[in-house]
């Protein structure tokens, strides 16, 4: 792409007649188009959207879904009651840590509304290596497990005992 185009595609955009591409080089190009077109702020939203569970923290992300900003307003949507009342309790603090996130008030106002959220999976805990059970404590396992009938839970009754008994080991 030779400098001479550049130039134009500045002139015609009303950029400035006076812009050097030799000077300012084409690294300010892609900026300067999205400010003339008004797509940096719609740049930032979408940045500050991509950026949400980095913002608000897993826990607050894996009950939201940040789907628009309007009018500097943005537009939350979270998986029930509860949630939606405590983030309407925090909503100063989001909107703080919005502002800090991007280093200006990019975002004047959160609202929040009911709606579905789709779950994230979690990365599960690793499972510990079985510990051996001393006599009296296999006896006593074997004991709690006799009534039940019920092969997977029998399975997860004796991972919870294996576990209980690694951590107080």
């Amino acid at each position: 792409m030779s400098t001479d185009y550049i130039i134009a595609v500045r002139i015609d955009l009303g950029l400035g007649a006076g812009y050097h591409a030799a000077v300012d080089g084409t690294d300010r190009l892609i900026p300067d188009l999205l400010r003339a077109y008004g797509l940096d702020f719609k740049l930032e939203e979408y940045r500050l959207i991509q950026a949400w569970p980095d913002i608000v923290g897993p826990q607050i992300a894996a009950h939201t879904l940040p789907a628009e900003v309007r009018a500097k307003t943005l537009w939350v949507v979270v998986d029930s009651s509860p949630w939606l009342h405590e983030l309407t309790l925090l909503k100063p603090v989001l909107i703080d840590k919005l502002a800090r996130w991007g280093g200006r008030a990019l975002i004047h106002d959160v609202r929040f509304r009911i709606g579905d959220v789709p779950r994230v999976e979690r990365p599960r805990p690793s499972e510990a290596p079985p510990t051996a059970l001393n006599p009296t404590d296999a006896a006593l396992l074997e004991d709690v497990l006799a009534p039940l009938s019920d092969p997977d839970l029998k399975a997860s009754v004796r991972r919870l005992f294996a576990r209980t008994l690694s951590r107080n080991a």
